[in-house]
């Protein structure tokens, strides 16, 4: 692994980010074709909402030097987005390094490794992603990225991506279509809305699709025993 440190991140404007702000990570999955979910390994110690820039690290497994440069340079509304090779049996960060975070205006860590500290992350108003929880310390000796893509699992995130993140999982959103696919997300959104209107005063939907889609593969439905 090299250790390069970019500085510049291209941000998209807040507006464009806001447009998010209510939108589920499932309809914004689905409007990406249903297969852009982060690994459901990482699950939120406390609050699970996420919004915000992605402000992506590299470590090799096991050290967090750069997990530190992050945190005093990343802007007020970044996601550190951690890659760590998904080794999870040596703690990244903790309470220390995500209480500075909070207190700088960071949106969140999604850490694709372990962290340490859970009772105190569990009660933290600062949104913290992990693979696991454990103890052991990491080590500050070697190399590491800073703004460049990275990959967890079979997600590509890139500097600036949008990151949303909620109880269902984490979602990133890629600049060049970021306003296109919000639009998008938010038609899955009110379709939904509707359903469960139809649902609330109708106590049924409209399943003729269904019975078509049997229908064409050729599917019996028996009537009796």
């Amino acid at each position: 692994m090299r250790f390069v440190i970019n500085r510049h991140l291209d941000r998209l404007p807040a507006a464009i980010i806001n447009q998010y702000a209510n939108l589920a990570v499932a309809d914004i999955c689905d409007a990406l074709g249903r297969n852009a979910a982060f690994p459901s390994a990482l699950k939120p110690l406390g609050v699970s909402r996420i919004l915000g820039s992605a402000y992506t690290v590299n470590l090799p497994a096991s050290e967090n030097l750069l997990l530190y440069y992050a945190v005093d340079n990343a802007n007020p509304g970044d996601v550190l987005v951690v890659s760590c090779g998904a080794y999870d049996e040596r703690a990244v960060c903790g309470e220390i390094m995500a209480n500075l975070a909070m207190k700088r205006g960071l949106a969140g860590f999604v850490i694709d490794g372990a962290v340490r500290d859970a009772r105190a992350l569990k009660e933290l108003p600062f949104p913290v992603y992990a693979r696991s929880v454990s103890p052991n310390g990491p080590y500050k000796d070697t190399c590491g990225e800073i703004n460049v893509p990275i990959s967890i699992g079979n997600v590509v995130i890139n500097p600036g991506d949008i990151i949303v993140a909620d109880d269902d999982g984490i979602v990133a959103v890629r600049a060049e279509e970021a306003e296109e696919l919000a639009a998008q997300a938010e038609k899955i959104t009110a379709d939904g809305l509707e359903k469960l209107r139809r649902i609330e005063e109708r106590g049924t939907l409209d399943f003729t699709w269904l019975y078509e889609k049997l229908k064409k593969s050729c599917c019996t439905i028996n009537n009796g025993c």
